[in-house]
């Protein structure tokens, strides 16, 4: 079984950051013939702070897959990165929010018959997508530096205090990611939600009993809905070397490797 991931600096609190806020859908045009990082932020028309899905779309791409450190430092690192060509891309999530002050993206993705974390300056569209958005009015992602980590993350800042249609979750290292959906559920006072994101998982478990036994792996949420009582969350996700797995995850046993970003928008009846 993989070992348990050592990070270079002292747990940070809170564990679970949770920032409810007020949400707008729409749906937006991905360009192409340009980085998709561009393409993006054009698209986003100023909006600092969205979660992004598109399907069927092809480019050519760059992406890497999660590895081991070898730099002494980090619990886990990234591949060499790796380039595909007129490749199609099955499905792929973002999330969006600001990096020193500008544009950045977050962005997990299933393409040909692989996956992996797509480096958005550096692929490319090979036609327009239509995308779906969902942006946020009152919170944001903002990336910072992590001591725990000793990466550069995403963390949720804002928020409102009533009327929110969506909230932004940062799940720090080993929490337990089907637990804490349940527990930002509780505190949101929502008995039901649309869960979207992606991140990072040690060791991953799935409800049939199947283990990705993998030092590091990246995930991203199939679309669906979690509730109170149906504590049901499904993923595709890779991990070291391209090794693929797809289901629905175990409800313990799925502990963060280095960060998740999620996204819940309010079903409730």
């Amino acid at each position: 079984m993989a070992d348990t991931l050592r990070h270079p600096g002292p747990p940070a609190e809170p564990r679970l950051m949770l920032s409810p806020t007020r949400a707008e859908w729409r749906r937006i045009t991905l360009p192409a013939d340009m980085p998709m990082d561009r393409a993006i932020a054009q698209a986003l028309a100023g909006a600092d702070s969205a979660w992004i899905s598109f399907q069927d779309a092809q480019g050519d791409l760059r992406f890497v897959w999660p590895e081991r450190a070898s730099d002494g430092l980090h619990a886990a690192w990234y591949s060499t990165p790796r380039a595909l060509t007129g490749a199609r891309i099955a499905r792929a999530g973002i999330v969006w929010g600001l990096r020193d002050g500008q544009g950045f993206g977050h962005c997990h993705g299933c393409w040909g018959d692989t996956m992996g974390h797509l480096l958005l300056d550096a692929s490319v569209l090979a036609r327009p997508v239509q995308a779906e958005a969902w942006i946020f009015r009152d919170a944001r992602f903002k990336a910072g530096d992590d001591a725990e980590t000793a990466f550069t993350l995403f963390k949720p800042h804002g928020g409102c205090d009533g009327m929110a249609q969506a909230a932004l979750l940062r799940l720090a290292p080993h929490v337990e990611l089907v637990p804490a959906l349940m527990t930002a559920l509780t505190r949101l006072g929502w008995d039901s939600a649309q869960a979207m994101g992606l991140g990072s998982l040690n060791v991953a478990r799935f409800s049939d009993g199947t283990v990705l036994d993998s030092h590091a792996t990246e995930f991203l949420i199939r679309p669906g809905r979690i509730s109170v009582s149906a504590p049901s969350v499904a993923v595709d996700i890779v991990g070291i070397g391209g090794v693929r797995a797809a289901g629905v995850l175990a409800e313990t046993g799925n502990r963060i490797c280095v960060t998740a970003e999620l996204i819940l928008i309010d079903q409730r009846e």
